[in-house]
Order: structure tokens, then C-alpha cells, then sequence
């Protein structure tokens, strides 16, 4: 399995696609080899890049997650979505399975998590591609255990276990298997009760929020 990805912050931080790679060797016994496109860019921006056009053209690709998606964090103003169509539409040209990576939402906001979902719901009906259900996992997450932290101290970035919640949901995605029957792995950095925590969580919701309706 090959996977590339176009993000910033929310894609590089805690080197997130390194936990899916792992996770999808420990589980599934994939080899999937990761790619993480240059710079913290937004996708409209992307979009303007030689570099990035030429390196999703360069390979085939198993996936291309796309994260980085404009939104207004107040909800008060609209952001053009028409590139992120164009990366969806070119990922489908080369045979390459587009997976829209909406944000989590940020500390203490209760409804930013289904804003930003919806949002990129709202781009897939466009045109069509897999829609990773971040925002309510984290949201469900958050209702069942309210005192395991998610964030960093900043309120916006993960932290490990954030990144693990979220590494998770990326497992079943590209595997297509529950993160539920994925085993304890003591040396990553998050306790092994949270990790079978985490796990039910990601199952739970991807019964509820399929993410590959195309």
C-alpha cells in the first residue's frame, strides 16, 4: 500500500501517517509506505504548487489523503472548495482512492467538529471521495470519557492520544478491518487502556459514519 499525503500541522504533528503505517503492519500485515508532501499548505494553495502536482502524478498510490481544506472557525464566512475537488478528481483520474481528512475540532468547541465534517460532506457530494468521520469520533470520544485529554495545551493540535484516536480511524479506513480487533501495542506512547478505549470508540462510530460511500 502506498499513501500520500497533502496536510499541515493536523497531518505532520506527532507523525500521524507513521502511526497508521504501523498500525496497518500490526493489524492487517500491510506494508504501507507513507509519503507526507512538503510544507504546512493549505489545498487551495497546494494546488498552485509544480512540486505537489508532480508528485501525485509520480506514483500510483493506494490513497491520497487530502487535508488542509479552508473553514472558517466562526462559521461566519465561506471558503472556496472547488480546488479540493480539483486533488479529488485528479486522485481519481490516476486510480488513486481520494480520503478527505476533515480536522478535530478544538478544545472545548462543541460544535466545530461536525461544522468541518459536514463541510467536506458537502464536497464529496460535489464530487465524490471518502470522508474520514474526524470530527465525530472526536466528539463521541469527548462525551465518553471527558476527562481523557485530546490536545495539546495550545487546544487546537493533538496530542498523543489524539493522534491515536485519529490513527486509528485511518487504520479502518485503508484496511477496511475494526480498529477494535487491532492488539495492545505496548511501545507506542499512550496507556494500553487507552488504547482499547480509543478502539471501541473508532469501531462505534465508523458503524455510524461510513466514510466510503462512492
Amino acid at each position: 500500500m502506498t499513501v500520500l499525503w497533502f496536510g499541515n500541522s493536523h497531518t505532520h504533528g506527532h507523525n500521524l501517517p507513521a502511526v497508521v503505517s504501523r498500525l496497518l503492519k500490526a493489524g492487517a500485515g500491510i506494508d504501507a509506505q507513507m509519503t507526507v508532501a512538503s510544507g504546512y499548505w493549505f489545498l487551495d494553495e497546494r494546488w498552485q504548487l509544480a512540486a505537489d502536482q508532480q508528485l501525485i502524478q509520480s506514483k500510483n498510490w493506494t490513497a491520497v489523503v487530502l487535508q488542509a481544506q479552508k473553514y472558517s472557525t466562526t462559521g461566519q464566512f465561506v471558503y472556496s472548495t472547488q480546488e479540493t475537488q480539483q486533488w479529488i478528481a485528479l486522485a481519481k483520474s490516476l486510480k488513486s482512492m481520494p480520503v478527505l481528512y476533515p480536522e478535530h475540532p478544538r478544545a472545548g468547541n462543541q460544535a466545530e467538529g461536525q461544522r468541518v465534517y459536514q463541510l467536506h460532506q458537502t464536497i464529496a457530494a460535489l464530487e465524490p471521495a471518502c470522508v474520514a468521520p474526524v470530527g465525530p469520533l472526536w466528539d463521541e470520544q469527548h462525551r465518553q470519557t471527558p476527562t481523557l485529554s485530546l490536545h495539546e495545551p495550545d487546544g487546537n493540535h493533538f496530542n498523543a492520544e489524539g493522534a491515536l484516536l485519529t490513527a486509528y480511524l485511518f487504520y479502518e479506513l485503508l484496511s477496511g478491518q475494526p480498529a477494535s480487533a487491532l492488539p495492545d501495542l505496548p511501545e507506542l506512547p499512550v496507556t494500553i487502556n487507552n488504547q482499547q478505549q480509543l478502539r471501541r470508540t473508532v469501531s462505534a462510530i465508523s458503524a455510524s459514519y461510513p466514510a466510503c460511500r462512492f
